[in-house]
């Protein structure tokens, strides 16, 4: 449903306001000082519930929000500040947990947010199947539940005058994504693809068409023009320096591209139910 991709941008962007100062104090992300939290750093996904770990900028936690669709126009949603445990390998929460009951409109804008407590503690942990786990204090709404990782990938990406969108299918590790990227005044490149997450490589392996499309004087489309297709195949990953970095054998266009998150839209989810 397109007014829970314009939900969940809202709140990220609402709840960021908050976290602003965090998320802008110089030095190393939390992950770059503590490697072992890379392996909870993703989308997680389960029913109606989806989860969000990332790594900020600043060196003291980690950050997640959780959502929970509970009816046609209100959400549950949890915003904790996680630090990583080496004892347990788990990330805690230590009074840190925020749960709100929520309301928004049919234009996808937050009316009313009710919230019910700002002091959970809790532990996220990944089980044998790599699966994450909530044990939690003060809720027991997730105890029974195990969700699944589908990978940092979505969200707007620029390259230079290439642009990037990536969107989570709703189905298992299936993605569509979509690629421009501009030749000159009146030709562009452009790229239907499709692919499957792997989470054991953390990759994105994506196959599909290339089209070269010609524009009028006016801008509009030349429909009557040559289109040149070609099938493009390529994997999407993180390179250490956290760039979406492409690797293609049969795509010269696409092969070493490196695509920072797009500026204007940050945390984006892009999901489609």
């Amino acid at each position: 449903m397109k007014r829970i991709c314009l939900l969940l941008t809202a709140l990220v962007l609402a709840l960021a306001m908050g976290t602003t100062a965090f998320a802008e104090e110089a030095g190393k992300n939390y992950a770059e000082l503590h490697p072992e939290v890379r392996q909870f750093l993703s989308y997680w996904v389960s029913g109606d519930g989806t989860i969000r770990i990332s790594a900020a900028a600043a060196e003291e936690a980690v950050e997640m929000v959780i959502i929970q669709m509970t009816g046609e126009n209100t959400f549950t949603s949890w915003e904790y500040v996680l630090t990583y445990n080496a004892e347990t390998n788990t990330l805690d929460a230590d009074a840190t947990g925020m749960k709100a009951e929520n309301t928004f409109s049919e234009g996808g804008e937050i009316t009313e947010s009710v919230y019910a407590y700002d002091d959970g503690t809790a532990a996220f942990s990944l089980n044998e199947d790599g699966e994450l786990c909530w044990e939690d204090d003060r809720e027991s709404t997730f105890e029974a539940t195990t969700f699944h990782r589908i990978g940092c990938f979505p969200g707007v990406y620029d390259c230079g005058g290439t642009h990037l969108w990536i969107r989570w299918a709703g189905e298992e590790l299936i993605y569509d994504l979509g690629m421009d990227q501009r030749i000159d005044a009146s030709r562009s490149w452009s790229w239907g693809l499709g692919g499957i997450y792997d989470p054991e490589t953390d990759r994105l392996t994506v196959n599909g068409f290339r089209l070269l499309y010609t524009y009028k004087e006016d801008g509009t489309l030349d429909l009557d023009a040559d289109q040149q297709d070609a099938e493009a195949n390529a994997v999407f990953f993180f390179d250490e320096e956290g760039k979406l970095s492409c690797e293609s054998k049969d795509d010269e266009i696409m092969n070493g591209l490196k695509f920072e998150l797009n500026p204007t839209s940050p945390d984006m989810w892009m999901w489609e139910f």
